[in-house]
């Protein structure tokens, strides 16, 4: 990505850890990952031009935002850039889950011919999609094409394409009940931190499935593990843990009823090239002095 970043911007761009502390206290605009610990106020220190930070990931819960604040640092993330890959990747996440895919994975693995009778379709199963933003509405407008329920929960409910209802997070419990299938799409903050927890996977019917795709830290994972265990939800759909990589005595690997991928639903090239797009027209723009793209609300987190 920095390579597309750097042809078509015209600007030399060079990876954050090759290069020296001269150049570190040189450079007025920075690439990285909101949702990784790359940036810390030690480093931040280092940088005494730093002007401008674009993160290549829609998160920026990693980034030392109050000392960023401070500093009067503007921070651009890339929302929007990862909403089809992500969308696509949780609709694909259903429909292996509901038609019992990762099972005949692993009869194929043991040599073993195993019917399942018990694999449904997605179609008339509702949908809650928790967070409707950019990726929660991309996936609600396509599961509502395959003939769901959606029901989408956003902190200012307005109407959605798709969407059968948009609801306040606040009706999180009251709606958990009614779905089949409840995707975590929120960004991480103060407010969405544990969002799910014990209670609220209590609300779950023993039928519904879980999906997070946000961050691991919106929802609580011993309560998750415990829910699984006692049968109170039916599995989960997980590309983000609390801990990453997510530990190898983790239980969460060896449950049947749980399909894992490595913070990996939005890591493809689609996303990628419109991420190096964002970057390069937002660097235009700083250059320009014109208003830029995506601009994070650094009190808010997102």
């Amino acid at each position: 990505m920095l390579q597309q970043v750097a042809e078509r911007c015209g600007e030399p761009v060079f990876a954050f850890q090759d290069v020296s502390q001269a150049l570190h206290s040189e450079a007025d605009i920075l690439i990285t990952s909101g949702g990784q610990p790359l940036l810390d106020e030690e480093k931040l220190s280092a940088m005494p031009s730093l002007k401008l930070i674009l993160s290549v990931s829609a998160g920026v819960d990693k980034l030392p935002r109050e000392a960023l604040e401070r500093r009067g640092i503007t921070v651009c993330n890339a929302r929007g850039a990862h909403a089809l890959s992500i969308a696509e990747y949780v609709l694909g996440a259903m429909l292996a889950f509901s038609y019992r895919i990762p099972q005949f994975v692993r009869n194929q693995e043991r040599r073993l011919w195993q019917h399942a009778y018990d694999a449904q379709p997605i179609e008339g199963k509702t949908l809650c999609v928790i967070g409707a933003g950019h990726i929660g509405s991309m996936l609600g407008r396509k599961a509502s094409a395959l003939g769901m329920r959606v029901i989408g929960l956003k902190r200012r409910p307005e109407p959605i394409e798709g969407f059968q209802e948009v609801r306040p997070v606040s009706a999180l419990h009251e709606t958990l009940p009614e779905a089949d299938f409840a995707a975590l799409v929120t960004p991480l903050t103060p407010e969405t931190y544990h969002l799910m927890d014990e209670a609220a996977f209590a609300r779950m019917k023993p039928s519904a499935v879980f999906i997070n795709v946000s961050r691991g830290d919106t929802a609580d994972e011993e309560a998750l593990i415990r829910a699984l265990e006692n049968k109170q939800i039916a599995g989960a759909i997980l590309d983000v843990f609390h801990t990453e990589p997510l530990p190898a005595d983790s239980p969460l690997w060896s449950m049947p009823n749980v399909l894992i991928s490595p913070h990996n639903g939005g890591f493809t090239q689609d996303a990628s090239d419109k991420t190096a797009l964002m970057m390069v027209e937002n660097i235009r723009r700083f250059r320009e002095g014109r208003p830029l793209l995506n601009v994070v609300d650094l009190s808010r987190g997102y």
